[in-house]
Parts: structure tokens; C-alpha cells; sequence
């Protein structure tokens, strides 16, 4: 018996020893934070911010005020309409005058099908770029309209989701109002009008790299939570067709400006303000605009960013946005009660 204990103690003694090694071997190949490791990060961030805001002002992704008068008469008189001999299966309908509730209706039907899949709601973003991008070619009456919508959220989850939305499921949430082949007809027809350019830099894109240029001083908590609510900001501008002709990066720098100073705070009880103690330093929003300026993006003199961020706050305090009952502390806002709602199959666009 004392034999096989040596002889066991030794063996524990050796797998330790062993144990030890790969323990060193392991830790000796870990990529150690240096300085020069953070400039090797930083420059990879800077090409792929580079290489997203040349897409952004392509003329691929750039959208323009396609609601003006001049720009629908222009529309009108290219005939871009579906008539009556048309290849889609549609009656032909006398043209409406396009307006941005039709525009928010669509969108928030979209984030509703989105949370009830479980979606990615980045998907809506996409999805709106294809909207916005087809509206901005063809005149379309309503029916149509409700159509290009429809399309363009089959389209963007068959792009990004695995799991996308197949067509019997849409047909069924649109009450039979489409058929298959509506949708597979309004598909290929606007592959062909968006020249395939189907992966938009959207503003949660941004948002989601530009979060690395917020100082790592900051707690992972709180660098967590002022992550989320940047992005829920850029969520309410997706819906609001004052930021269709705004740059994706300038959404999300104004989201991230905004996060950074309402963080901790809640509207007034008159909904005109914002109080409550400061609970990020000012500092570290200097930070993160130097960060931004580093990157190649000259923000002192770019309106644009400065007009995002001020609309923006505007939309956040109008809204009543605050934390939720069951944490106080969470900074972010309870979006049960706007557009991130569980909905059931029977919900339509046709009460749009």
C-alpha cells in the first residue's frame, strides 16, 4: 500500500508539473496590451471606419429628400409607375402623395415582426435602406408602397438572418393582402433597381465600432449600458424620415455624444429637461471626440453631426424616456412602451 501511494504521489507530482508548463507555455502566447498593440487596433479600426464611410457617400447609399415636390415631379414625369400592363400582379391604383407617416407606419410594423421572430433589429435598418433607396427611383401608389416595404424586410432577413422569414409566414401577417408572388415579383424588381447593392452601412454599424473610441477608463458596465442606449437612439432615428438624408456616422457619433451625457439622467416632471446627477465625467466625452477627430472625421465644423445630436435629444425628452421600474439604475429606456412591442401573427400594415 505505502508503494502505490509513492507511486501515485509521484504520477499527481508529474501531472502538475506538466500542468505548470502548459500553464507558461500558454500564457507566454497570449498577445500582451502594449502601446504598440493599441496602435495596431486603433489603425484597424480607422480602415474599416474609412472603408464604411466611403459606402456611406457613395451614390450606392446615399438617399436623397425623395419627399420634395421637385424631386416626386421628376419622378412622375419619368413615368416610373407600375400601369396596368404591367408584369406585377397588382391592379393599378391613381398615384397618393407620399408622407412620412407612411414611411413610420411601415417602419414600426417592421421592428414588430423583428421582436416577434427575434429577429436582429439591425434588420430594419437594412430593410428601410432598401425602402428609401426604391422610393427614391419609382413613383408608387399605396398599395405598392405597402409592398415595397413588405419586400424590403423579406429581402434584408434572407440576407442577414439564417432563420429568415419565409414567405408563408408574411403572406399570413399580411392577411392574404400579398400573394407569393407579389413578393417575388417586387423582389427581383427592386434587386435590378438597387443594382444589387444590398449591405448598407447602417448607423448601428457605426455605433457599434465607434464604441471603441469611448475611453477603456470607463467600467464595463457602464461602457455596456451607454453602448445600449447609443444604439437605442440610433433605433428611434431609423423610424424618422429626418435622418433618412443624414450619414449613417453622423447618426451614430451624435447617438454616442448623447448616450454619454444622458447617462443617469431622467426627464423633469414637465418633460421640457433632463435632471438628475451627472454620472460620466465631461472628460471622457472630450476623449471620445478626439478619438473621432484622430480617426479622420472633422466634427468641429461638420453641422450635420451637431443637427443629428440636437434632434436626437429632442426625440429623447419629448419621448419620456427613462429607465425602467425594475432598475433605476439601468440607464436604459423601457422600450415596451414605443416600438420594440411583441406582436402576434395577426398583426398588418394594411391599418397603416
Amino acid at each position: 500500500l505505502l508503494l502505490a501511494l509513492l507511486a501515485l504521489s509521484s504520477t499527481i507530482h508529474a501531472i502538475l508539473n506538466e500542468c505548470v508548463h502548459i500553464i507558461i507555455l500558454w500564457w507566454t502566447m497570449i498577445p500582451q496590451i502594449t502601446p504598440s498593440t493599441q496602435c495596431v487596433v486603433m489603425e484597424d479600426l480607422c480602415e474599416r471606419l474609412k472603408g464604411m464611410r466611403r459606402k456611406e457617400a457613395s451614390s450606392h447609399y446615399r438617399i436623397p429628400n425623395y419627399l420634395a415636390a421637385e424631386w416626386q415631379a421628376r419622378l412622375t414625369a419619368n413615368d416610373s409607375m407600375y400601369d396596368s400592363d404591367s408584369e406585377m400582379p397588382i391592379p393599378n391604383e391613381e398615384v397618393s402623395e407620399l408622407n412620412e407617416q407612411w414611411r413610420e407606419k411601415i417602419c414600426e410594423w417592421c421592428y414588430r415582426v423583428v421582436d416577434h421572430f427575434d429577429y436582429n433589429r439591425e434588420v430594419v435598418n437594412v430593410a428601410m435602406s432598401y425602402l428609401d433607396r426604391y422610393l427614391a427611383q419609382c413613383t408608387v401608389n399605396r398599395r405598392i408602397y405597402q409592398l415595397v416595404g413588405v419586400t424590403s424586410l423579406y429581402l434584408a432577413t434572407k440576407l442577414f438572418e439564417g432563420n429568415h422569414l419565409h414567405l408563408p409566414s408574411l403572406v399570413g401577417i399580411s392577411r392574404g393582402y400579398f400573394h407569393a408572388e407579389h413578393i417575388l415579383a417586387m423582389e427581383e424588381t427592386m434587386l435590378h433597381a438597387l443594382s444589387w447593392h444590398l449591405h448598407p452601412p447602417t448607423s448601428r454599424a457605426f455605433c457599434w465600432e465607434m464604441m471603441r473610441l469611448v475611453s477603456p477608463d470607463i467600467s464595463s458596465r457602464i461602457r455596456h449600458d451607454v453602448g445600449n442606449l447609443a444604439i437605442f437612439l440610433t433605433e428611434l432615428s431609423v423610424c424618422d424620415f429626418y435622418f433618412v438624408t443624414r450619414k449613417p456616422s453622423s447618426i451614430a457619433i451624435a447617438s454616442i455624444i448623447n448616450a454619454i451625457e444622458l447617462y443617469g439622467h431622467k426627464p423633469a416632471g414637465d418633460g421640457s429637461r433632463l435632471t438628475g446627477p451627472k454620472k460620466i465625467e465631461p472628460k471622457y466625452k472630450i476623449h471620445f471626440l478626439q478619438n473621432v477627430v484622430r480617426i479622420g472625421i472633422d466634427i468641429a465644423d461638420d453641422d450635420e453631426i451637431i443637427e443629428c445630436y440636437e434632434r436626437l435629444r429632442e426625440m429623447y425628452i419629448e419621448g419620456g424616456y427613462t429607465p425602467t421600474p425594475e432598475d433605476e439604475d439601468d440607464v436604459l429606456p423601457d422600450t415596451a412602451n414605443i416600438k420594440k412591442r411583441k406582436r402576434d401573427d395577426s398583426d398588418t400594415i394594411l391599418s397603416a
